[in-house]
């Protein structure tokens, strides 16, 4: 399905439709193989995979009217999703702050949680958008709600954080998303000149390949 669905009149999904998208989630996980971190948010169990080197992250901190999205690429629709709105991290029914937190003198940054995600593959891509005052303001106050994220929902999580706001100004609310397709909307805002996308070791992304699902799109409430 091309882009998005038009939103659904009159506030949240229907009861029919959040059946059809937990049958879709069902389907989903049946298709995906996905080692390291990002399990986490489907099964509690994160398997023991090498991570990219300190010295291969070349990654510079987001700048405080920043917000960097970071989607973990490494499956068929994507591992994982979260974000940074300058220091502050949203990791949606992810693992890294639970793991991390076991190592001594440990502090969240851009660079550790892409070092953290690559345990999946090398394929992450880092969306960076600077935003005027009032949308990072925005953006920052959608983060706690995005912060209680149920699994299967960080893609979700994210893309509602930023939908509407600013840059993301093109993207409606979804229902549900995956990894892959908010990496797909997001390209298209980077071509379009509203930010631009980084790999691991700071080089530009490439295009993006692989399947772009559409997602199911809600109105606010």
């Amino acid at each position: 399905m091309k882009g998005a669905a038009a939103p659904v009149p009159g506030g949240r999904p229907s009861p029919t439709r959040l059946g059809l998208q937990a049958a879709g989630f069902l389907l989903l996980v049946g298709s995906l193989i996905v080692p390291g971190p990002a399990r986490a948010q489907f099964d509690g169990q994160v398997t023991a995979r090498e991570e990219m080197p300190r010295e291969a992250m070349r990654l510079a901190e987001p700048a405080p009217d920043e917000v960097a999205l970071v989607i973990n690429a490494n499956a068929a629709f994507g591992n994982h999703a979260g974000l940074f709105a300058g220091a502050r991290l949203s990791d949606p029914a992810g693992s890294y702050v639970a793991l991390r937190r076991r190592q001594p003198d440990w502090q969240a940054s851009l660079a550790d949680y892409v070092r953290f995600q690559s345990s999946d593959g090398t394929h992450i891509r880092v969306y960076r958008f600077r935003l005027e005052t009032e949308d990072f303001a925005a953006v920052t106050a959608r983060l706690p709600e995005a912060d209680r994220a149920a699994p299967l929902f960080c893609a979700t999580a994210v893309h509602n954080a930023v939908a509407g706001i600013g840059p993301f100004s093109p993207l409606a609310l979804a229902g549900w998303t995956s990894p892959i397709r908010v990496a797909t909307l997001l390209d298209r805002l980077v071509s379009a000149g509203a930010g631009s996308c980084e790999l691991p070791d700071a080089s530009p992304c490439p295009p993006l390949e692989g399947p772009a699902e559409g997602a199911v799109a809600r109105s606010a409430p």
